[in-house]
């Protein structure tokens, strides 16, 4: 081999092993799966009771008769891949209703009702709060 040749190989060697050592080789993930860590209500009105479990009072709507409860949560992390959740609740109790899209509760009478809200991703975590219309 001639003397340029090997001096050519062992110039284009340090070259790679410099840009290599400058910019380094990183481990990317692609279709990575974030799973639900935690789910959190964002309601005010939502208290904990002295053995941890949460509730809120729901009161009257004047001008309709019902009671009418907005349940807003947030699921963790925010870059989770499946961030929608299920709402799991008596589903035979009388004059209760939940709207399984928008987290609306409506109450036609005075009651209780539990609902868990449960992420879809399959995640074994929930988020329990007790809706008391008054």
């Amino acid at each position: 081999m001639k003397k340029s040749v090997v001096i050519l190989i062992l110039v284009i060697y340090l070259a790679s092993v410099a840009l290599v050592s400058f910019f380094g080789l990183q481990y990317k993930t692609f279709d990575e799966i974030i799973y639900t860590e935690k789910i959190e209500f964002l309601n005010d009105d939502i208290k904990t009771m002295d053995d941890g479990s949460l509730y809120a009072v729901v009161k009257q709507d004047e001008s309709t008769g019902l009671w009418v409860y907005q349940i807003k949560y947030r699921v963790y992390p925010d870059n989770a891949t499946n961030s929608e959740v299920e709402y799991i609740y008596d589903t035979q109790k009388p004059g209760v209703t939940v709207d399984t899209t928008t987290g609306v509760v409506t109450f036609e009478e005075r009651g209780a009702l539990k609902v868990t809200i449960k992420p879809k991703d399959g995640t074994d975590i929930s988020a329990t709060v007790t809706l008391r219309a008054r």
